[in-house]
C-alpha cells in the first residue's frame, strides 16, 4: 500500500500544471521508464484509453493507494455545487473526503482532502477534533480503514495559542481512536521540527546565556586550579580550535568560538540597544517598479552604522531576528504564561553575523559548521510544538518513519521559502511527516531502496550533496530571477525526475507545483490484511465529508408537473436500501443486488418528464365552442409555468 502526503499550496494551480504536463496526450503512448537508485529499470505502463490527467499522474507515481493533500483552498460552496476546478472531487477509482475552511477568517484558505481507492475506506470524519472552532478551520480529516485510522492534517503555522490548542485536540482524538482498538497513522504538514537535522544547519539555535554560564564556571575552576603555575598566571579561559571541549589539559579549555562569545557578548548587547528599523526602497530592474521595504541597523561605538539582516516587508519582520527577549504566550487551558523561547536564544547564522559586524570577529565556514554540529546547537528546546512532538514519540509511542529509516540523512527537507529561492540552495526544513503507531512499524516496507538523488545515483545518498541534487533535479530546476517572470519552464526530463519506484521517503515534485514536495509511506502487502475489503458507510459524518455527493443530478431539476409521488417514493426507497446495504463495515454487496439497485434507481427518460397536459390530443375531433377560449388560456398558462417552455425552441 502506497500512501502519499503533499501540501499543494492550492489545488487549483497544482492541478492546472499537472493537466498541462501530464495529460495522456502529452505523455508517451507506450511506456515511460524510470531508473531507481540501484540502476534497475522500473516501467510504468500508461493506458491507451483516455484517462483523467490527475489519475494518470497518480499512476506515474506508482499507482498511489491513498493520497493526502493539504491546503487545497477550495471553498465548500464549490464542492457542494460541483463547481470545483477540474472536477477534482471525482477521480476514477477513488473516493474523496474533504474538510473545508468554513470559518470566515479562514475561508478560501487551508483545507485538507484524502483520496482513497474504492473499497479502502469504511467511514470518514471531517470534524474529528470535536471542537467547533478548530474543525471549522478545515485542517483535519480522519478516514477509517478498518484496522487503522488515518489523520490528514495541516497544523497552524507559528507559535501561538491556536496552534497548541489544535495539537492537543489532535493528540486527544488519536488517543480516543486507540481506546476504540484502532491503530493510528498521522500524515501531513505539521509545521514543526522534531530533529536538529530537520532544519538547515545555519538555523539551529544556541543559548548564549548557557554558554556564558559555562564560561564562568570554567573561569572559576581556573582560579582554583592548584599545582599548575600556568593556570594561575591569568584568570583567563584557555582556548582550543577543536569543536568539542577538551579535558586532557590540567586547565579547563573551551573551543575558540565559545571564548569569542564570552569575550564579546557584552559589547554586542550594548550595541543592540541602538537597533532600529529603517525604511528603504528596492527597484525591479526590468519593470522599474519600486517596493517599500525595511532593514535593521545598529550604531557602532565609532558612530558608524551597520546594517543587519535582509530586506523585509515590515519593520517588525526586520527586527524580529535581533530581538532576544524571552517569548511566552498565555495557555488558555491552564490560564498560565508558557515560555516558548528563553532569553538570548539565537541562530548560528545570526550569531555569526553579530560577531562579524559588531565584534569584528570572523568565523570561517568550518567554524560555523562546528558550532552547528556541536551539542550546544539544536532546535529550540522550549518550543511548545517541539515538546508536543517529543511527547508524541515518547509517551504515545509513535514513530517518525523517515527518521527511523534514514537516521543519518542530512539536508532532506520538504519545504523551502519560495520567494527567496531557498530550494535551489537547499536551505529549508522538514515539516511534513508520516508517523505511525509503533505496532505498525513492522508493516513498513524497508526494502524499497534508498533515498532519491535526482536523475542519477549518488555514492552518498544520505549526504547534503545528494539532497541538493534531488531537490534541484541535478541542477535542471533553476532559480527564477528576482526581477520577475515567475518560475521558468523546464524540460520533460526534469519534470519526470519526480517519478520512481514506490518507496518510503520523499517525492521531489517540481517547484512550479508547490513550495512543498510530497512524502511517501510504503507498506508491505501484508498490511492489506489489516485493511480488508470495506464498504463505505452512509453515516452523517461520512456524508458531511463528501459535499460533492450532495449535488443533485440534472434529472432532479427536470421533474415535470405530472410526475407522480410514486416514482419519488420508489427512488427514495431504493436509496435507503442502498444506504442500508453499505452500512455494515467490511460487508460486500452481491452483484445481483447491485444490479437491482441500479434498475430501481434508474430515472425515467426525458420524454416522461415533458409529458403532460400540454399538447395532449382529445379523443374527439370536435371541441365545444364554449370552452375554446378557456382551453386556450389554460394551455398558455401551463406553457408559461412549465419547465418545458424553457427547453422549447422559440
Amino acid at each position: 500500500m502506497l500512501i502519499v502526503s503533499w501540501n499543494v499550496a492550492g489545488l487549483k494551480p497544482a492541478l492546472q500544471r499537472i493537466h498541462e504536463d501530464y495529460s495522456v496526450s502529452s505523455t508517451a503512448s507506450n511506456a515511460t521508464t524510470f531508473e531507481n537508485n540501484a540502476n534497475q529499470s522500473s516501467t510504468i505502463k500508461q493506458g491507451t484509453s483516455p484517462i483523467c490527467p490527475f489519475t494518470n499522474y497518480l499512476q506515474l507515481h506508482g499507482n498511489v493507494d491513498i493520497l493526502c493533500l493539504q491546503e487545497h483552498k477550495i471553498p465548500l460552496s464549490q464542492l457542494s455545487s460541483r463547481a470545483e476546478p477540474h472536477r477534482c472531487s471525482t477521480i476514477d477509482g477513488y473516493e474523496s473526503f474533504w474538510s473545508c475552511a468554513t470559518d470566515p477568517k479562514s475561508r478560501g484558505f487551508n483545507g485538507v482532502v484524502t483520496y482513497a481507492k474504492a473499497g479502502m475506506v469504511q467511514s470518514a470524519d471531517s470534524s474529528p477534533l470535536k471542537d467547533a472552532e478548530l474543525d471549522s478551520q478545515g485542517r483535519c480529516i480522519m478516514t477509517d480503514h478498518g484496522g487503522f485510522v488515518l489523520f490528514n492534517v495541516y497544523v497552524p503555522n507559528g507559535i501561538h495559542p491556536n496552534k497548541m490548542k489544535f495539537l492537543h485536540a489532535l493528540q486527544n482524538a488519536m488517543r480516543e481512536q486507540r481506546t476504540n482498538g484502532k491503530h493510528v497513522v498521522l500524515v501531513g504538514d505539521m509545521n514543526l521540527k522534531i530533529d536538529k537535522k530537520d532544519i538547515y544547519w545555519k538555523h539551529r539555535v544556541v543559548n548564549v546565556d548557557e554558554l556564558l554560564l559555562l564560561s564562568e564556571e570554567l573561569q572559576q575552576q581556573t582560579h582554583h586550579e592548584e599545582g599548575s603555575q600556568q593556570c594561575n598566571k591569568k584568570a583567563e579561559i584557555v582556548t582550543t580550535e577543536n569543536s568539542d571541549d577538551s579535558n586532557n589539559s590540567s586547565c579547563a579549555t573551551l573551543p575558540k568560538w565559545k571564548t569569542d562569545v564570552h569575550n564579546h557578548w557584552d559589547k554586542i548587547t550594548t550595541v543592540l540597544e541602538t537597533i532600529e528599523a529603517v525604511p528603504c526602497q528596492t527597484t525591479n530592474p526590468n519593470t522599474k517598479q519600486t517596493f517599500n521595504r525595511w532593514r535593521a541597523r545598529v550604531k557602532l561605538a565609532d558612530g558608524k552604522y551597520a546594517i543587519l539582516g535582509t530586506y523585509e516587508e515590515s519593520a517588525e519582520d526586520a527586527l524580529f531576528h535581533y530581538t532576544f527577549s524571552e517569548l511566552s504566550y498565555e495557555d488558555s487551558s491552564t490560564n498560565t504564561q508558557t515560555i516558548c523561547r528563553k532569553k538570548n536564544v539565537l541562530s548560528v547564522e545570526v550569531l555569526t553575523e553579530l560577531m562579524s559586524k559588531i565584534a569584528n570577529v570572523s568565523w570561517d565556514l568550518k567554524t560555523q559548521r562546528a558550532i552547528a554540529n556541536s551539542k550546544e546547537a539544536n532546535l529550540n528546546p522550549d518550543s511548545p510544538p517541539y515538546r508536543w512532538a517529543k511527547a508524541l514519540l515518547e509517551e504515545d509511542k509513535m514513530v517518525d518513519v523517515f527518521r527511523h529509516m534514514y537516521p543519518e540523512a542530512e539536508g532532506r527537507f520538504t519545504c523551502w521559502h519560495q520567494q527567496k529561492n531557498r530550494r535551489y540552495v537547499n536551505e529549508g526544513g522538514r515539516i511534513d511527516f508520516t508517523l505511525v503507531d509503533s505496532a505498525l512499524l513492522g508493516h513498513v516496507d524497508t526494502s524499497s531502496g534508498s533515498l532519491r538523488c535526482g536523475t542519477k545515483a549518488h555514492n552518498d545518498p544520505y549526504g547534503e550533496e545528494a539532497a541538493l541534487m534531488a531537490c534541484t533535479s541535478n541542477g535542471m530546476f533553476q532559480a527564477p530571477s528576482f526581477s520577475g517572470g515567475g518560475i521558468a519552464q523546464v524540460s520533460k526530463r526534469a519534470l519526470d525526475s519526480q517519478f520512481g519506484p514506490p518507496h518510503t521517503g520523499m517525492i521531489y515534485t517540481p517547484p512550479s507545483y508547490s513550495d512543498h514536495i510530497a512524502i511517501s509511506l510504503l507498506m508491505k502487502e501484508s498490511f492489506n490484511d489489516v485493511v480488508g475489503q470495506l464498504c463505505l458507510q452512509s453515516n452523517a459524518s461520512t456524508r458531511k465529508s463528501q459535499p460533492h455527493k450532495k449535488q443533485k443530478s440534472m434529472m432532479s431539476f427536470l421533474c415535470a408537473p405530472g410526475a407522480t409521488k410514486k416514482s419519488a417514493s420508489t427512488t427514495s426507497s431504493s436509496s435507503a436500501s442502498a444506504s442500508s446495504t453499505t452500512a455494515a463495515a467490511g460487508q460486500k454487496r452481491r452483484p445481483q443486488q447491485q444490479e437491482e439497485e441500479s434498475k430501481n434507481s434508474k430515472p425515467n427518460n426525458l420524454k416522461s418528464y415533458f409529458a403532460g397536459p400540454v399538447g395532449k390530443k382529445s379523443s374527439s375531433n370536435t371541441k365545444p365552442a364554449s370552452s375554446k377560449s378557456n382551453a386556450s388560456q389554460d394551455n398558455k398558462k401551463q406553457k408559461k409555468n412549465s419547465l418545458y417552455n424553457h427547453f422549447s425552441k422559440k
